[in-house]
């Protein structure tokens, strides 16, 4: 006997038990359209943010030639394939229709959390402009690479502080969260701007505000902070990334030192693509899907999903504070 078919209400069931996903590199993108094709057209995501990402598979070498207008983007599935065993199977057919949908819910839950914890990591290194991790392919692991604009271009969103974090005052973190905003009005984004530090940026941000003995209380909140006009949230991602060797590495959003500020208006978005299916016609956010094996040890469990983060790197800007065994200096340098 095999698994029975998976439907969507068993998928809306599981992600009812799911606690929200609060990650804050996730949350920048709130558009999620579905994206009913297996690519995107670089046209369309240029007129959205700005510019046309590039995507290669494996590194640099195998990133497609192409004219910008007529390029079409395909990005990377995220793809997870599971066993239920032939005793697992067993439990399965013994058990009620409630203890069958637990059993379920319990298999296509964990590969949820894995799918959302992988786009959350994709959404983190979104924001430095470039997406490189590691993903599993057919051929095995392989570096997943999306370059948002020139590495120029890139590079421009990001500037070295010639101040030291441990020397940081007050009117200093005023001032860097000033610049930033500015600098994103300046490159023609307007609107409300959000500010994430690092969690040592944070520390230090809620020393100089507890100093300060004229600020009222509500300068402080759960996971925030009030800097003058600005409100900072705390870095709260992590997610693990694997060197071609298989050493894994932790990572977050913002790494030590660090401060990004991004634009709520800048036409970011992350539309879930058609998935490379032969069943599942439709874009859908996560499809799961069960196959009996032919060998009698148990049943075959897939999920898929593709998203694909999309950004504007016009709408955000990155300070990082000098490394302390710089001296420190006053203001912004390139």
């Amino acid at each position: 006997m095999a698994i029975r078919k998976i439907v969507q209400a068993d998928i809306v069931r599981m992600q009812a038990t799911k606690p929200e996903n609060t990650s804050l590199a996730a949350a920048y993108f709130k558009n999620r359209p579905m994206h009913n094709s297996t690519h995107i057209s670089a046209s369309r995501i240029k007129a959205e943010t700005g510019n046309i990402p590039v995507v290669g598979r494996g590194g640099p070498g195998v990133r497609p030639k192409h004219g910008a207008e007529t390029m079409l983007i395909e990005p990377m599935p995220i793809e997870i394939d599971d066993t239920l065993s032939a005793v697992e199977m067993d439990e399965y057919e013994r058990s009620t229709d409630q203890g069958k949908n637990q059993i379920i819910d319990e298999w296509t839950g964990q590969h949820y959390d894995m799918v959302r914890n992988t786009m959350n990591a994709l959404c983190c290194q979104a924001h430095k402009g470039k997406i490189d991790y590691m993903m599993k392919t057919e051929s095995g692991l392989q570096r997943y690479v999306v370059e948002y604009g020139t590495a120029a271009e890139i590079a421009a969103m990001s500037k070295t502080l010639g101040v030291k974090l441990s020397a940081a005052k007050y009117s200093d973190f005023v001032k860097i969260l000033s610049e930033m905003a500015s600098a994103i009005k300046k490159n023609g984004v307007g609107g409300p701007v959000e500010f994430i530090a690092a969690s040592d940026v944070f520390g230090a941000m809620i020393d100089v505000v507890t100093a300060k003995a004229n600020l009222n209380a509500g300068s402080i909140g759960d996971g925030w902070v009030m800097i003058g006009q600005f409100k900072v949230y705390q870095d709260n991602d992590s997610y693990m990334d694997q060197a071609a060797d298989g050493t894994k590495v932790s990572k977050s959003l913002c790494g030590d030192g660090e401060i990004v500020a991004r634009a709520v208006n800048a036409g970011q978005s992350m539309p879930f693509c058609k998935l490379d299916d032969s069943v599942q016609r439709n874009a859908v956010a996560f499809y799961t899907f069960s196959v009996d094996r032919d060998d009698h040890r148990g049943t075959d469990i897939y999920s898929k999903s593709k998203p694909f983060p999309c950004i504007n790197i016009k709408g955000i800007t990155w300070v990082k504070f000098a490394a302390e065994e710089a001296s420190a200096g006053e203001g912004v340098q390139s």
